[in-house]
Formats: C-alpha cells, sequence, structure tokens
C-alpha cells in the first residue's frame, strides 16, 4: 500500500494526542502529506456533541484553528513541512469520513477513548463510526495501552 496522504483526527484530547503522534511518525517515515482535521459542533445546546451554551458555532471554530494551528506551529518546529490543517463543521463522523473521500486520504489516524462494548453502546463512538463508514484505512490508536496476558 503507497501512503500519500495522512490524515488525523485531532480534538486536543489525550486519544487524540496519541494519534498524532503515530501519524507523524508514520507520515515521516512514508514521506506523506499529513493534515490535521477536527470537527466543531454546529449548534448551540446542553447536549453532548453541541457548543456549550453562551458560546456561539463561530466562537468554537475559531477555537479550533487556533489550536490546530498551534500544534502546526509545533510539528513545523520539530522539522515537519508541508502540515496542512482542516476545521470542519457539524457531525463528527459525517464530517470526517466526508473529508477523507473528498481529498483521496489514504489513512486516516484516529485515538480511542478505550470504551467497553457497552460505552460505546450507549455513548456512541466517532472512532467507530469513521471505521465503518470512511473507504481509506483507518488505524485506531489505544490511548491507554491494553495489558498483554502473562504468557
Amino acid at each position: 500500500m503507497t501512503l500519500k496522504s495522512i490524515a488525523v483526527a485531532f480534538d486536543g484530547e489525550r486519544p487524540s494526542l496519541a494519534a498524532l503522534a503515530e501519524g507523524v511518525e508514520v507520515a515521516q517515515k512514508v514521506g506523506a502529506t499529513l493534515t490535521l482535521v477536527t470537527v466543531v459542533p454546529a449548534t448551540v445546546g446542553a447536549l453532548a456533541g453541541e457548543v456549550p451554551p453562551g458560546s456561539s458555532p463561530q466562537d468554537a471554530e475559531d477555537e479550533a484553528n487556533r489550536l490546530l494551528a498551534e500544534v502546526k506551529a509545533r510539528l513545523e518546529k520539530a522539522g515537519m513541512k508541508g502540515i496542512r490543517t482542516a476545521v470542519l463543521v457539524g457531525e463528527a463522523v459525517d464530517r470526517v469520513v466526508e473529508f477523507c473521500d473528498q481529498k483521496s486520504v489514504d489513512l486516516l489516524v484516529v485515538g480511542s477513548r478505550g470504551l467497553s462494548s457497552t460505552g460505546r453502546f450507549f455513548l456512541g463512538s466517532v472512532s467507530d463510526g469513521i471505521l465503518h463508514h470512511t473507504r481509506c484505512s483507518v488505524l485506531v490508536v489505544k490511548s491507554v495501552p491494553t495489558p498483554r496476558p502473562a504468557k
């Protein structure tokens, strides 16, 4: 498999930091372009996945752009070149899948919160949703290593 374009789903949380580290390493090893992608909600409300009351969707988008610019600057200072960023607005799974399809991403790197199957059932899982709907390969990076059974 030839990897020319790698995207990392990034929101600044611990799982996405682990995904970023893996995405950067793979991109450097294979000489692929790297795009940092984040999604902000389109609506204001009190439900999960919505901008908190008192904020606006534009505030969330501005904050996401600031976060990605900061991460991009740190990576460039460390020697990476050609990093792209994308702030998408809407529902995370749909927008990331759409982005990967439109931009012909070869590999999407996402973090996993390590939810149990029960947790995924009740809470949903962005990485799980992306894994089942995108056409490109997906690397799911666990931020907390799963203990291996003793031999």
